[in-house]
């Protein structure tokens, strides 16, 4: 089923997209963690749901590259638009953490009185492999080397200060090669001659490491770093849907879910109509922008037979199956080096560049010179409400009722299309109709249903009506982000972490285990929130390494 590449009819009739989110914020407000925003159908469709292969188990492409668009800057209602990934990679790419004015002397003076120690490393290290690792832009070898052995000759990855403090490296550093053996004892000497400052080197060798890490990640996606195998059998960055295929279904299946709006439409001229919908003030549209219904041959029956200057119109619309589908890219995992979306770094870095000289963290080198705001575009999706397809009632009051009715009685199906976007066409399926008559009014009821492909489809190419979505700016700077320290990051890594949120009458609720990702947390608050009538979430969720407040389940 074909969506337009023309989005002017969603941004025309704003009014009627800001009506169906508002519905599906009522309906789904138990399950919301954060309010629907208003979303702009545009070249990319409405939402192909069907985000496992039934064929093969692989993740639909197709839906892949619906929940791994950025959203375009500065629109309202909020548009898809590229692949965020590519805006990440920009950003990320130009984030690199270094020290201070201060804390670069304290280290440097630390390097000139262990430079015997760091080239014993060195040396031990050309002798072991006949080369050394080449210099990057933000680590030189030494760095490299630390950062390999601290992450990949250890399970579970572990810092320079742990192997440091250590008084067991074979039973610390449990992956050492065999060729690295002889390696051990010369970086231990190296550590103990940084002293004091080992926690400055560890700063800057480990999240740079990390850093480096996560951009592989996204630039170059294999298996083997969490990469997604998607069913063209292409690697891309791993998103994810944390809403079961099942539980999607179901919740398409649940008819008594409706969203349903009602418009009055009146003639406006030969080209236009003027649409008000739920009795507010009325707005403009081209006719085959809003609404188009054939029958019996005329493609144009509504426009040229219906919704004519001497009849009164009301369409009301029914959208069944009210769903919230969670998802949203992995999160890059510290602690095995899995995965790539890691927004801390950019935050961090977007308030440490204004005083560079004076801070020791994350900084931008160069600027990207982008924002991280909705005024974009660095933002995307982490949910989307979907609903089947409309029924839809259309109640003509006029004199012209009787030949409507017998049009209807020689023909029993219908195509439509709704805002641009055809709802069935010849091509493929077709509405049902069918009329009830009031003669006292001189006025017909026209019900028309859509084909049972376009409820709760079963296969890779069904699509869903969205009716609102949850919009994510990730890395946007606000009071109410909290960060984890550099320990904090190291120890734990950024996930898995505990979950925690705040609800409206001040309790904190944190998760029972630790989440796995952004999607998987945004997923457990729906379930507690939903747990907890009568709730809504106080503020921004957030994560930590340490339980508080009341634990659910």
């Amino acid at each position: 089923m074909k969506n337009p590449e023309n989005v002017a009819p969603f941004v025309e009739a704003s009014q009627i997209i800001t009506e169906l989110k508002d519905r599906a914020n009522d309906i789904l407000s138990s399950v919301l963690s954060t309010k629907l925003s208003a979303i702009t159908i545009n070249g990319k469709g409405n939402f192909p749901y069907y985000w496992q292969d039934p064929s093969n188990l692989k993740f639909n492409k197709k839906t892949y590259d619906w929940i791994s668009s950025n959203l375009r800057a500065n629109t309202e209602p909020v548009q898809l638009d590229q692949v965020f990934t590519n805006y990440f990679i920009d950003a990320f790419s130009k984030v690199n953490y270094s020290l201070s004015v201060q804390d670069t002397a304290v280290l440097n003076d630390a390097h000139t009185r262990a430079t015997d120690q760091q080239m014993a490393l060195l040396n031990a290290w050309v002798a072991a492999y006949n080369t050394l690792p080449p210099a990057t832009d933000t680590m030189q070898p030494i760095d490299i080397i630390m950062d390999k052995i601290a992450t990949e000759w250890a399970n579970p990855s572990t810092t320079l200060y742990q192997i440091q403090k250590s008084d067991n490296l074979d039973a610390l550093l449990n992956k050492t090669p065999a060729s690295g053996k002889p390696i051990l004892p010369v970086l231990a000497n190296y550590l103990d001659a940084l002293g004091a400052t080992i926690s400055l080197q560890n700063n800057v060798t480990m999240n740079n490491g990390y850093l480096s890490k996560a951009l592989k990640n996204v630039q170059n996606p294999k298996k083997e770093n969490g990469g997604l195998l998607l069913n063209d059998d292409s690697i891309l960055p791993a998103f994810e849907v944390t809403t079961p295929l099942n539980e999607i279904l179901n919740g398409l299946k649940n008819t008594s879910q409706t969203a349903q709006i009602d418009m009055q439409v009146t003639r406006e001229s030969e080209s236009r109509f003027s649409v008000s919908v739920e009795g507010k003030t009325g707005f403009s549209i081209p006719i085959f922008d809003f609404f188009t219904l054939g029958i019996g041959g005329n493609a144009n029956y509504f426009s040229e037979d219906i919704a004519i200057s001497k009849n009164s119109i009301q369409i009301s619309m029914m959208f069944t199956g009210v769903t919230l589908v969670n998802f949203g890219p992995k999160d890059f995992n510290i602690a095995s080096n899995m995965y790539w979306a890691w927004f801390d770094p950019i935050r961090k870095a977007q308030i440490n560049s204004a005083d560079k000289e004076n801070i020791s963290g994350y900084k931008f080198s160069p600027d990207p010179g982008m924002k991280f705001g909705p005024e974009g575009p660095f933002g995307l999706l982490n949910g989307v409400a979907i609903s089947n397809y409309p029924t839809v009632e259309i109640t003509v009051t006029g004199e012209d009722y009787k030949s409507i009715q017998k049009t209807f009685e020689q023909s029993s199906s219908a195509t439509l299309s709704f805002l641009g976007i055809p709802l069935a066409s010849v091509k493929e399926s077709t509405y049902s109709s069918s009329y009830s008559v009031d003669h006292s009014k001189s006025s017909i009821k026209i019900t028309l249903s859509p084909p049972p492909s376009l409820v709760a489809g079963n296969n890779r190419d069904s699509i869903a009506w969205v009716l609102g979505a949850v919009v994510d700016y990730p890395a946007e700077v606000s009071d109410d982000v909290e960060f984890l320290n550099d320990e904090e990051l190291v120890a734990k890594g950024a996930y898995p972490n505990y979950q925690l949120y705040k609800d409206n009458f001040g309790t904190t609720y944190c998760s029972v285990k630790k989440v796995k990702s952004h999607a998987v947390g945004a997923t457990w608050v729906s379930e507690c929130l939903a747990a907890h009538p009568g709730t809504s979430p106080a503020g921004k969720p957030w994560t930590s390494p340490k339980q508080s407040g009341v634990i659910w389940p």
